[in-house]
């Protein structure tokens, strides 16, 4: 109902007119006190709305993080036994080629003594 249509009826009722704006301003003050109540209300949800989602925000951040260490020494794990596999192929590798260089320095010296033989 309109603050006007009350002032009307009351005029209507032959009720003064000091009486009548001091009612509808009464009225509108309980409507304006049940506005703000409301507000305030809503705000009050809003905060515990918001205090909830930054609790749960933060247990998955928690998570996240220990997935995320999980997940790192996994890898570190993986990444020093890759490095120890590399390493023995690698001396694996210098094993090799020590011997087919020796191999190979023995061969030309009796290849040179061969041919030394045959020269002579």
């Amino acid at each position: 109902m309109s603050l006007v249509a009350v002032y009307d009826a009351l005029k209507a009722a032959n009720v003064d007119d000091a009486k009548a704006t001091a009612a509808v301003e009464a009225i509108e003050t309980v409507r304006e006190e049940a506005r703000l109540r409301h507000i305030e209300e809503r705000i009050a949800e809003l905060q515990n709305d918001i205090t909830e989602l930054r609790a749960d925000m933060n247990a998955q951040i928690t998570e996240l993080r220990a997935d995320m260490s999980a997940q790192n020494a996994k890898l570190r794990a993986e990444i020093g036994e890759l490095r120890a596999d590399m390493r023995s192929e690698i001396r694996l590798l210098k094993w090799m080629i020590g011997f087919t260089i020796t191999f190979m320095l023995a061969n030309f010296a009796l290849t040179g003594a061969i041919l030394l033989r045959l020269a002579s």
